[in-house]
Formats: structure tokens, C-alpha cells, sequence
């Protein structure tokens, strides 16, 4: 979800007046969580804005990552300067230990915010129709060498990859869209970033495609004789990768691969 629904957002308030509330009926003497409530507020709110930033204008938005991620470190700082030293289990408030649960838990959900904010309005080009689509040079308005080309975050296959349908050639956020004029490819908002991981046989030929969200994927999500054909190009403005063939030579491989068949299947 990208943004808050009303109902989710009162929701969430109340949730987090009522711990600052019940706060109040801590001891005095506890002053461990007395003091913890103020930055665990403070943290889950930023985790909240975190999932709104796309009403931020685009120019606006990596300021406020900078932003949350240092309310995000000092939330962090605060509760390992007051819990650091105390096992909870053994604090005499029985209360301590359920905040301890929840201090882990939204250091956590903060954490995935923060990753999920880099791709913040991400958009992907998507073929559509029938069978599989030759992947051309597409205009993606970038440049190895030019770094006036080097914002924003930009994945896309190499040119002479073979895309079956409904697999993401490109997804981009923060910087200009690819020039595109082709009906098998359609531009849509996504969730998130999606990776296309192609299986390999002993000799070489392609058996299937599985496509999985990169802010979700783990080492079970991809067999050891995958290759993953989205090449990551930019993350929010650092070039960190480039495209290792040139046109025909990895579209031959690619034909190669397929041994003559015209899809391989995909699994979403």
C-alpha cells in the first residue's frame, strides 16, 4: 500500500495514544519506559510517513529519507542506550518485556519502510501480448559515463535479452521515464521493484522464469543456476551496474538457450 487509508492512519494514531496514555500509569520509578515511549511514537510515525512519500513531490523525497532514516538511527540509539544493559524477562514491570517486543518490531517495520522509500513512485515497463518479445536498445536516458544521466534508481534487461509476456523489461523511479513507442510494451505504477530470475539446465538451455519482488527475495527464491535478467543501474543516483554483452552477441546466446522453442514457461 502506498498510501495510508484515512481509516488505516486513525488506526494507527489511536494505537500509539493509547501507549502514551497508559504511559502515564508506568511507576515513577521505571523510568526505562517512561523514556522508551516518546522515540517508539516518534519511530512508528516516521514508519507511517514513510509509506505516504509519494505526496511528496519527487524533487522533495530523498531529503525526507535522509530525514527519516536519521529519526530512524536515533530511535535506534535511544533504546539501546536504555534497554542495552536490561533483560527483560527479569525486570520487575511485566510490561518491560512486551516493549522490549515491540522495540524490535518496529525497529524492523522502520527498516523495511526505509529499503521499500528508495522506490517511492516506481514505475516498469511490462510486455504485454502474445509470445516472447527481443528485447531492443531502449531510450532509458542513461549513460555510463555521463553523470548528468545519474539520479534516481533504473534496472533494466540488456538489449538483445528475450522477455517472455508480462515480465517487467525496466523499472525506474526518480528520473525520467524511457522513451518508449512500442504496443508490446505497457508502462504502469508498480508496488515494487520486480527481478526476473531465468532457471538453467547442466547444458546450458533455459527451463523457466520466476519473477520475485527484490525487497521480499531470499536465498530460497532463486535456484543456484539462475540468472537474474533485470541488470540494476542506478539506486538512487549511484551507477552500480552496466550491461556485460553488446546486442546480437546476447541475443544469439539467448536463441541459443531457448533450443528452438518460442516461450519457456513463467511463474509469478
Amino acid at each position: 500500500m502506498s498510501q495510508l487509508e484515512p481509516i488505516a492512519w486513525i488506526a494507527l494514531v489511536a494505537r500509539w495514544v493509547e501507549i502514551a496514555r497508559a504511559s502515564r500509569a508506568i511507576p515513577a520509578e521505571n523510568s526505562r519506559l517512561r523514556e522508551t515511549v516518546a522515540p517508539l511514537i516518534a519511530l512508528e510515525a516516521t514508519t507511517a510517513a514513510l509509506g505516504e512519500l509519494t505526496r511528496l513531490p519527487e524533487s522533495e523525497r530523498a531529503h525526507a529519507r535522509v530525514l527519516a532514516e536519521i529519526t530512524v538511527r536515533n530511535c535506534a540509539a535511544a533504546f539501546d542506550r536504555l534497554w542495552n544493559d536490561c533483560d527483560p524477562s527479569a525486570d520487575s514491570d511485566p510490561r518491560a518485556e512486551d516493549f522490549s517486543r515491540l522495540l524490535d518490531d518496529a525497529l524492523a517495520d522502520a527498516q523495511r519502510a526505509l529499503r521499500c522509500a528508495i522506490y517511492a513512485g516506481l514505475e516498469e515497463l511490462v510486455v504485454v501480448g502474445e509470445g516472447a518479445y527481443q528485447v531492443p536498445a531502449l531510450a532509458l536516458h542513461f549513460g555510463e559515463t555521463d553523470p548528468s544521466t545519474h539520479h534516481g534508481t533504473l534496472a533494466a534487461m540488456a538489449p538483445g535479452s528475450i522477455a517472455m509476456p508480462n515480465e517487467p523489461v525496466a523499472w525506474w523511479c526518480g528520473r525520467p521515464a524511457p522513451t518508449v513507442d512500442d504496443p508490446r510494451l505497457d508502462r504502469r505504477l508498480a508496488d515494487a521493484p520486480r527481478q526476473v530470475h531465468r532457471t538453467i539446465d547442466e547444458s546450458g538451455r533455459f527451463l523457466r522464469d520466476r519473477m520475485v519482488s527484490i525487497l521480499q527475495e531470499n536465498e530460497g527464491d532463486c535456484a543456484p543456476q539462475a540468472l537474474p535478467l533485470l541488470i540494476p543501474l542506478l539506486l538512487d543516483g549511484t551507477r552500480i551496474g552496466r550491461f556485460l554483452h553488446g546486442q546480437d552477441e546476447l541475443l544469439a546466446m539467448q536463441r541459443a538457450a531457448l533450443a528452438g522453442r518460442a516461450t519457456i514457461p513463467v511463474e509469478p
